[in-house]
C-alpha cells in the first residue's frame, strides 16, 4: 500500500493519500484545495498510476468542501452524518467498511469537534482529523464543539484502539506528525487520567477556530 503525508503551512493542516497498487485505486483523506497540493497529489496519482476512486473528510466546517468533486473528478467525497450534507456527498455511518480494492478502510464515528467528525481505521493507522490532536485538544468558536462528545468520542472510540494504533492527525501545530494510541492515553494532558467532569470543567472554549491548545497546566 502506497501512503503519502501532507502539509499545508497556512493552516498548518494534514492530508493523506493511500493508494492500493494491486487495484490502482487510492483515496485521499481531507485534501486541501490548496492549488499546490492538487497539482501533487494529481501527479503522484499519476506517477502511480493510480485513480482516486474516494475522498474522505473527517469533518466539515459550516460549508462541506463542495468544491472537491470538480477538483477530482471522478472521485467520491463521503463524509459522516450530523451536519449539513449536500446531495452530490454521500454520508457514512459507524462501522461502515470502505474497500479500496484490496484494502479495507474502517469508519469509527468521533463527533465532539463537530456533529459530523469521523475517523478512518486503516490497518495500523487511524486518521482523526480534529477529535483528537497529538498532545493537545481541538476546539471551535463557531458553535459546533460538543466538548461531552468530544470526550466521550476519545476515550471511548479511539482509547480503546490498541496502544500500537499510529495517530496521523489533521493539524500540526506542534511540530509532530504521528502519535500513537498509547502515547496521547498516558501523555495527553488533556485526558490523561481525567474524568469527564474534570474534563469539561477545564476544556478551553475560547481559541481561534480550529486551533488547537498546545499545554493545558495539570494539576496535582
Amino acid at each position: 500500500m502506497y501512503f503519502r503525508q501532507f502539509f499545508e503551512p497556512d493552516q498548518a493542516a494534514m492530508s493523506y493519500l493511500l493508494g492500493d497498487p494491486v487495484s490502482g485505486q487510492a483515496v485521499a483523506i481531507d485534501p486541501r484545495p490548496d492549488p499546490c497540493q492538487v497539482l501533487l497529489l494529481r501527479a503522484l496519482l499519476a506517477e502511480r498510476q493510480l485513480d482516486l476512486s474516494l475522498i474522505l473528510l473527517t469533518h466539515t466546517h459550516v460549508d462541506p468542501d463542495e468544491h472537491l468533486p470538480d477538483l477530482y473528478p471522478g472521485a467520491q467525497v463521503l463524509i459522516g452524518g450530523g451536519g449539513r450534507q449536500p446531495a452530490e456527498l454521500r454520508t457514512v455511518a459507524h462501522g461502515e467498511r470502505l474497500l479500496v480494492g484490496t484494502q479495507v478502510v474502517q469508519v469509527i464515528a468521533t463527533p465532539g469537534h463537530t456533529p459530523c467528525s469521523v475517523s478512518y481505521l486503516w490497518q495500523d493507522r487511524i486518521f482523526c482529523g480534529d477529535a483528537l490532536a497529538l498532545g493537545g485538544c481541538s476546539q471551535a468558536e463557531n458553535g459546533e464543539c460538543d466538548p461531552g462528545r468530544l470526550y466521550d468520542s476519545v476515550m471511548n472510540r479511539l482509547f480503546v484502539l490498541p496502544d500500537e494504533t499510529l495517530v496521523f492527525p489533521g493539524h500540526d501545530f506542534h511540530g509532530r506528525t504521528v502519535s500513537t494510541i498509547g502515547e496521547e492515553r498516558r501523555c495527553n494532558p488533556f485526558f490523561a487520567a481525567r474524568s469527564r467532569d474534570a474534563f469539561l470543567s477545564r476544556y478551553p472554549m475560547k481559541v481561534g477556530a480550529g486551533a488547537v491548545a498546545r499545554l493545558w497546566p495539570v494539576e496535582p
